[in-house]
């Protein structure tokens, strides 16, 4: 008893263990994981991200800029404004003027000496003496001499060490219309990269829907060829009892015996197609290629056809098409290019102020200390000749636009006939589908007549074989049709914009 519920345990964690390695998804998981892990639809992602910031850096061109300067220089010499015999003759003005006083005195002195009565005078005297040597040594000379020697320092500017700062604001006022064009040339652009990030979703889609319905038709064609490989199976062990009893011959064994070895591998040329196809399903849908997917509809026995009820006009085709959109806005960012490639050839106009501060300053004197000032204005430039570069220009940035409108009517045209051919592809597929419905169901009742007849030992095993394989051929073709018809459906949609 203890060995029952033993087995039971291990049967039961074998099965949960088995079920959590398989994953049943439907067509819409399958899309939702390729269109979250898909690495193209990532970069996709990123471009708009980047779009969104070309648009932000726009935009801040209408906004003042500041920036700020700053400056060190050492010089090997000081800046000197005078020449060194004026700096030297400034410096001693007041021994200057003591010669001269000397030279004018010490002639009517030596005269005053040649008297004798004078001479003896002077001699006899101390305070003459005191006050000739007073005439010769002038104190107020000496005070000259050390205000000379300062005014001379003031000549001489000490700029060996020199710093300078300055904050400047910028703002544009007019710049022939180019700010205001890139502005709408980086909206435009996000416009595109959300564009072309819809077109890429689009194509994700069909990709996805495409290997998941290549894998229920392969799925289904597995388990017809294991149907086949089994009624082979059977008609082989029949045929040797009835070879044993003398009622087939060893041809009709053979016959059997290689169909059956041609059935088996095929079956499994299916299985190793259903493998690589869901391996391709998990790449796409960005899980590990090991995982064992069961697809919802691979295990029905017949595949679902939902009801489609596309309406659409070419109005609805035009605004719905991302290709389509894609174009426009790209028309319209080359109409801006033209207003951008005008605006260098027109004028500009620029309000600034600027914040200065340097040392030494020369605002109280010239002296070594940081001292600043400001300044503000208006800039203005007016282009006045280049030898038609403005002008030719222009022509090149429409003939740009032009060739993007010519293109846009062009996919417009492409766009509408490719719609035509997917409807015509639609009614095709449908009338396939109604065609191997009605063989499906005659290969089923030939099959059970030469089942029977076979079985009655009525008819050969050869007629039973060539039965079953229409038989497998018309269910194959049966599915087929109606993933062709799905597809196409998915097809139509995309190409209308309404995927």
């Amino acid at each position: 008893m203890r060995i029952k519920h033993l087995t039971l345990l291990i049967l039961i964690w074998v099965t949960a263990i088995t079920a959590a390695a398989q994953r049943v998804v439907t067509l819409q998981d399958c899309r939702d994981m390729a269109l979250e892990n898909n690495k193209n639809l990532r970069i996709s992602q990123e471009k708009v991200n980047m779009a969104n910031y070309d648009k932000k850096i726009a935009f801040a061109n209408y906004l003042p800029t500041i920036s700020a300067q700053g400056t060190y220089m050492h010089n090997e010499k000081q800046i000197q404004l005078l020449s060194d015999e004026k700096l030297n003759a400034i410096s001693t003005v007041g021994s200057t003027l003591q010669g001269d006083v000397n030279g004018y005195i010490d002639p009517i002195i030596q005269n005053l000496m040649q008297n004798p009565m004078v001479y003896q005078i002077i001699m006899n005297s101390p305070e003459l003496q005191a006050l000739i040597q007073d005439l010769h040594n002038i104190g107020a000379f000496e005070t000259l001499d050390a205000i000379g020697e300062e005014v001379a320092k003031n000549f001489t500017l000490d700029t060996r060490n020199v710093y300078a700062g300055m904050i400047t604001v910028m703002e544009p006022v007019y710049a022939g219309g180019k700010i205001r064009a890139y502005n709408k040339m980086a909206r435009y652009a996000q416009d595109l990269a959300e564009m072309q990030l819809t077109t890429e979703q689009q194509e994700i889609i069909v990709t996805t829907d495409k290997a998941y319905w290549q894998i229920v038709s392969l799925a289904n064609k597995q388990k017809l060829t294991e149907n086949y490989v089994e009624l082979l199976r059977t008609m082989s062990d029949n045929v040797d009892k009835l070879v044993a009893e003398g009622m087939a011959t060893n041809a009709d064994k053979l016959s059997v015996k290689v169909k059956l070895n041609d059935a088996e591998l095929t079956l499994v040329r299916v299985q190793n197609g259903v493998a690589l196809s869901k391996m391709l399903l998990c790449q796409s849908c960005g899980l590990p290629l090991d995982t064992e997917l069961i697809l919802e509809d691979e295990n029905l026995e017949d595949v679902a056809m939902p009801v489609y009820t596309t309406e659409y006009t070419e109005d609805d085709i035009i605004n719905n098409r991302p290709e389509l959109q894609s174009l426009e806005l790209a028309t319209k960012i080359y109409n801006k290019k033209v207003n951008i490639a005008r605006a260098d050839f027109l004028p500009t106009v620029a309000v600034f102020g600027n914040y200065i501060v340097t040392n030494p300053s020369m605002f109280n004197g010239f002296e070594n200390e940081f001292h600043g000032f400001y300044n503000f204005g208006v800039v203005a430039k007016v282009p006045l000749f280049h030898f038609g570069e403005g002008y030719n220009k222009v022509r090149k940035a429409k003939a740009e636009a032009m060739i993007t409108q010519l293109k846009l009517e062009d996919t417009k045209e492409l766009v509408m006939l490719q719609v035509s051919q997917y409807e015509k592809q639609i009614k095709e597929a449908e009338s396939r589908l109604q065609m191997t419905t009605e063989k499906m169901s005659d290969a089923e009742e030939n099959l059970r007549m030469a089942t029977v007849g076979f079985n009655e030992g009525m008819i050969p095993s050869s007629t039973l074989e060539a039965a079953q394989t229409a038989w497998m051929q018309a269910h194959s073709e049966y599915i087929d049709a109606k993933i062709d018809v799905i597809m196409a459906n998915t097809y139509l949609k995309k190409a209308v914009g309404n995927l």
